[in-house]
């Protein structure tokens, strides 16, 4: 008879996210694993697989939770330009109130496997595709209401704030101001005022 797991899956789960996104997943050795979870080597293959399948289950807990939020910030909103600020507002929260600099747990991932490892690429691919249709569905509530503009696509607005958030989140890694963010947001929802 198999014995009873002794510890929490979700919060090694946790854990193994936190070493991934803190190291990488190159640089974070099995050693590190065993430590951030405070799990043996057998134990973590037993639960989780091998490396890749952990850092992966890590990548999906990270990238629903993340998708969640940009959900409840773009549709729990008043009007979609509500919404759009409460989506770069969540943004601004991770690119500046992170206690150490580590970035986006997913752009971190798709800078460091995306050349090489297609399982993560096709992952992350389908995440940021599925936050452009989302956005784009929101965009166009608002030209449809007249609060945005209508000389360009819902999808290619859409499109262009993937990209600039894309890149406030890789510049996260660095120091930044919450002034100076605020006024990237701010510049942000100006792209779609008429």
């Amino acid at each position: 008879m198999a014995r009873p797991r002794e510890f929490d899956i979700d919060e090694a789960l946790n854990a193994a996210m936190g070493a991934f996104w803190e190291g990488g997943y190159g640089a974070t050795s099995m050693a590190d694993l065993m430590e951030a979870m405070d799990l043996q080597k057998g134990s973590i293959y037993k639960a989780f697989g091998d490396k890749h399948n952990l850092f992966m289950q890590a990548l999906d807990r990270y990238l629903n939770a993340g998708y969640e939020k940009i959900d409840q910030a773009l549709r729990g909103a008043e009007s979609p330009t509500e919404g759009v600020r409460k989506w770069l507002c969540f943004i601004m929260g991770v690119c500046c109130e992170q206690e150490t600099r580590r970035g986006c747990f997913a752009i971190n991932a798709i800078n460091e496997l995306g050349s090489h490892d297609e399982v993560a690429t096709e992952r992350l691919q389908k995440h940021f595709d599925a936050i452009e249709r989302l956005l784009a569905s929101v965009i166009e509530q608002g030209q449809k209401q007249g609060e945005f503009r209508n000389d360009m696509s819902a999808h290619e607005l859409s499109e262009f704030f993937n990209v600039y958030v894309a890149g406030m989140l890789t510049r996260s890694k660095g120091p930044n101001s919450k002034a100076r963010m605020r006024r990237l947001c701010d510049f942000a929802t100006q792209v779609l005022i008429p």
